[in-house]
């Protein structure tokens, strides 16, 4: 594993009691792509297909070059566990995050969408398919509000 990269003077790190956002670099690409595509993140995920590590490269160079759509690495006690996205739109910005196995069920994610919210300081959106009990209760708890649902999606909204 990757130990923490060393970040430019310009970029800040957000903290949330114990757990540290900073913006990923190239150097995360790897880990990233195994944290969205390990299979029990997949399973809880709006969008379950896989995508290859080729095209999660361009993908995410493109997205580094993107400075209006923020990737924030999770880490815990220095250690990656996970990352948080935003991805902005008209009138909102749409949220992801994936977590490693061990860093569920301990607040982690809760601090990191948190963390994420006070920086961007917008509406933010987060599309959870309903069985995902642990996000929707994450979410909830940093105030997001249930605006829309389906059989298939359960649709939450922060505001500042």
């Amino acid at each position: 594993m990757t130990e923490r990269m060393t970040v430019p003077v310009h970029r800040k790190d957000f903290v949330a009691g114990s757990v540290l956002l900073r913006p990923a670099c190239e150097d995360d690409s790897e880990r990233v792509w195994e944290w969205n595509f390990a299979p029990d993140v997949r399973a809880r995920s709006v969008s379950t297909h896989f995508v290859t590590f080729a095209k999660h490269q361009l993908w995410f160079a493109k997205r580094l070059a993107c400075k209006d759509s923020p990737t924030w690495i999770i880490e815990e006690n220095k250690l990656g566990v996970g990352v948080v996205r935003l991805d902005p739109t008209v009138g909102y910005s749409k949220i992801s995050i994936a977590l490693t196995a061990n860093a569920r069920g301990r607040g982690v994610g809760k601090k990191a969408i948190a963390a994420a919210c006070k920086e961007w300081g917008k509406a933010i959106v987060a599309e959870i398919v309903p069985d995902n009990h642990a996000s929707r209760a994450a979410f909830e708890s940093c105030g997001f509000k249930k605006v829309a649902t389906t059989q298939t999606l359960l649709t939450y909204k922060w505001t500042p």
